[in-house]
């Protein structure tokens, strides 16, 4: 009986994640999604076996947060579910049910209180054809980056990105790439005046094409993802949106690791086409859930460049992180050679072929984590990472 029950959770689940990142019609999103998370719930509700009460929790997390994102949800129900599931802080609502809105340089109005931000914000960030470049070459679900290394969201792949340096030769020879990763540097000095002996010599970059409604758990950018307890940041991280108004906003805080206490400000940018984000590599950051119903078959696709004083490169056959380029001695997989197909040699400020970046404001969020039930969370508090909800 207890194999039965939790083959049928599971399958419940697995339903009603499928249904969430890819869901056909409207009607699946709205209707099927939650039926499916509460009918798992019931199914496995009182067994004692481990694998069904990791299952119970997964489908009580995916409850909570459909039910914040949604426009009329009982509020009693998820203060309740939280405390279940013994969270003492959450994602406040300003974030996890974040202003949907027509235009994306909408932003709500913004907080009187002066604070540094850890992030600079461009429109029409790169050229025309640099752009179309490294969309013909990421955006497609069959784009061979994404077939090469065998991408998956659900259940996800594990983490791999590829490292080369920042020699003006290197990115020369690298195109569109390489005119995207000089964007970054410009783009980033405002940011590098305020770090002391920090001059990038190398480039990581990764890329991502997610459904609507996946999400990115909040995290520091480090080398190897931490892996070994030595952790190090990127002097500088960026994101550049390669697709408009799918997914949730990308969240910046100003939460460095080590720090006593939760982020209380944090920065939201949209996904809007062509727009550039760049960041201190240090902060806490992530990606929310995208709330609602797109239209089916659109995804969320971006593209990541860290900049490094120094970062270990790992030359192993599978993906991996921090893996070099392809050699001048290899033959170029079809990936390489359409990321670094030749897009323009314009690229001064005004971003060429009349292209004319635009710095733009992040929408500031003053609250960005809350007590279980809500309220705001008291000065010097920092709960441990698992009893904080994210719901992604």
């Amino acid at each position: 009986d207890s194999v039965r029950q939790l083959q049928e959770g599971q399958e419940l689940y697995d339903s009603a994640k499928q249904h969430w990142l890819y869901p056909q019609t409207k009607s699946d999103y709205e209707t099927k999604v939650e039926q499916k998370l509460r009918n798992c719930l019931n199914v496995v509700n009182d067994a004692t076996e481990e694998k069904s009460i990791t299952l119970h929790k997964q489908a009580r997390d995916a409850l909570i947060l459909f039910c914040i994102q949604k426009s009329n949800h009982d509020s009693k129900e998820v203060i309740c579910l939280l405390r279940e599931g013994g969270y003492k802080a959450r994602l406040s609502q300003d974030v996890l049910r974040y202003q949907l809105t027509t235009n994306s340089n909408t932003h709500r109005e913004q907080p009187s209180t002066p604070v540094t931000c850890p992030c600079r914000v461009y429109d029409d960030a790169l050229p025309i054809s640099d752009l179309h470049v490294l969309s013909y070459a990421l955006c497609p679900k069959d784009a061979s980056y994404w077939v090469d290394h065998q991408y998956s969201v659900y259940p996800p792949t594990p983490y791999f990105s590829y490292v080369f340096d920042l020699k003006p030769e290197t990115l020369e020879n690298l195109g569109a790439l390489g005119n995207h990763v000089r964007t970054i540097q410009r783009f980033s000095k405002e940011l590098l005046e305020d770090k002391d002996d920090s001059i990038p010599h190398y480039a990581e970059v990764w890329a991502h094409h997610r459904p609507h409604c996946s999400g990115h758990q909040l995290h520091f950018d480090s080398d190897n993802e931490g892996c070994g307890g030595d952790v190090k940041h990127p002097t500088i991280s960026s994101i550049l949106y390669l697709t408009d108004d799918c997914g949730g906003p990308s969240l910046l805080t100003d939460q460095i690791l080590g720090d006593d206490e939760l982020a209380r400000n944090g920065w939201l940018t949209h996904s809007q086409k062509n727009r550039i984000v760049v960041f201190d590599g240090s902060v806490l950051h992530g990606v929310i859930p995208g709330r609602g119903y797109v239209e089916k078959g659109r995804n969320r696709v971006t593209l990541m460049v860290a900049l490094w004083n120094d970062i270990r490169i790992r030359d192993c056959e599978n993906p991996c992180a921090a893996r070099p380029l392809p050699n001048s001695g290899e033959e170029k997989p079809v990936w390489y050679n359409e990321m670094t197909r030749e897009g323009t040699n314009e690229n001064k400020n005004t971003g060429g072929n009349g292209y004319f970046p635009e710095k733009m404001q992040p929408e500031r969020i003053e609250c960005v984590f809350g007590t279980s039930d809500g309220k705001q969370i008291k000065k010097g508090q920092m709960p441990h990472y698992d009893k904080v909800f994210q719901g992604f």
